[in-house]
């Protein structure tokens, strides 16, 4: 998954060209099975899904999946500029940051109860409001540290500042990376009482100068198993890798909660295979099919049914009721601001 992850935390906000990521993809051929276009990101992901995914649920639902390879910035271009009605895709997959942007534009539509039964088996945390989409991969985002480097491990987001043997061994994730706008919120919230108020939360990241700033999660990866940085925030199923791996590095819940990459799955209002579509997300949110993302990725499953083997159980530490500790965003809001805040992080904190 290290490929696909790095991939999909590429995801800065900017808007994108159209691309040709649709041209030659089939949709229907008279007297052929029915056909479903699902996004999906290059990599691990691509290799899960062509290899998993796909060929399970063609079978059960005797249809065929076509793959669009690529990134979110590109299949947002190509959805604006097909529009609404006449979408390239079925099914969209992608990190909430983007999909709070194509939902206010109108490309998405609830998902009915009666066609995707699998979502009373979501943890609340993962249902969007109405339904309109719902989590189906869920990374949890805490503090990743070399353990044999460290000798006070960290238990709050405040130790960055607090403790004094992290100076300038931190690694920060960069603005334009969704888990830096994230940790922007969340110190906001920490030092100002409200994810608001953003003041509070830049003044408090410029105490932190000198820390390393990081574009992707395999830029984090890579630092902390050098020892060039001993602590920074980083996703769970990441931290497992690299412990797996052989790296010294440990991950802890901060007190306060934790934050997450996530994927958010959604149907496209013009999509002509609605009902098709509707079977896919059930099979995704599925118990069988969550424990194959699981086993493969670490993530932390979407279905709260989903027993952890305990052969993983170090390795996806938020599950169950520590679910109940994972934070969420205003996105609407958040990208409102985002420029206002990409223009103040170079200013003040880049510089």
């Amino acid at each position: 998954m290290e490929n696909g992850i790095r991939r999909r935390d590429f995801l800065i906000y900017a808007g994108g060209v159209f691309g040709s990521l649709m041209i030659g993809i089939p949709r229907h051929t008279f007297g052929a099975e029915p056909a479903l276009v699902v996004n999906t990101y290059g990599g691990a992901y691509e290799k899960f899904m062509r290899s998993v995914i796909v060929p399970g649920f063609e079978k059960e639902a005797k249809c065929k999946i076509n793959l669009a390879v690529g990134l979110a910035k590109e299949w947002l271009a190509n959805m604006r500029a097909a529009g609404v009605d006449n979408p390239p895709y079925d099914i969209m997959m992608t990190n909430e940051i983007w999909a709070s942007l194509e939902r206010r534009e109108g490309f998405f539509i609830p998902l009915p109860i009666n066609k995707v039964p699998n979502l009373k088996e979501a943890y609340p945390i993962c249902r969007n409001k109405n339904d309109n989409g719902v989590l189906g991969i869920i990374q949890p985002i805490g503090l990743a540290y070399r353990e044999d480097l460290v000798k006070k491990p960290p238990k709050s987001w405040k130790d960055l500042w607090e403790n004094p043997e992290f100076q300038n061994k931190i690694g920060l994730y960069t603005i334009t990376n969704s888990a830096g706008m994230m940790f922007l919120l969340l110190i906001s919230k920490i030092y100002g009482g409200s994810e608001y108020k953003i003041d509070a939360g830049f003044e408090a990241i410029k105490k932190l100068k000198g820390f390393k700033q990081v574009d992707f999660s395999g830029t984090m990866e890579i630092m902390l198993t050098r020892g060039e940085i001993t602590i920074g925030p980083l996703d769970a199923p990441a931290a497992a890798r690299v412990r797996r791996a052989g790296a010294k590095i440990a991950f802890v819940a901060p007190e306060e909660g934790v934050f997450m990459f996530e994927q958010d799955f959604n149907v496209l209002k013009g999509s002509k295979n609605k009902e098709l579509a509707y079977k896919y997300i059930n099979y995704i949110l599925r118990r069988d099919v969550q424990e194959k993302w699981v086993r493969e990725f670490f993530i932390s499953p979407a279905n709260r049914y989903v027993k952890i083997p305990d052969d993983l159980k170090e390795d996806i530490p938020i599950t169950g009721e520590k679910m109940k500790t994972i934070l969420t965003w205003d996105w609407d809001a958040a990208n409102d601001r985002r420029q206002e805040i990409i223009e103040r992080w170079n200013k003040e904190i880049s510089q």
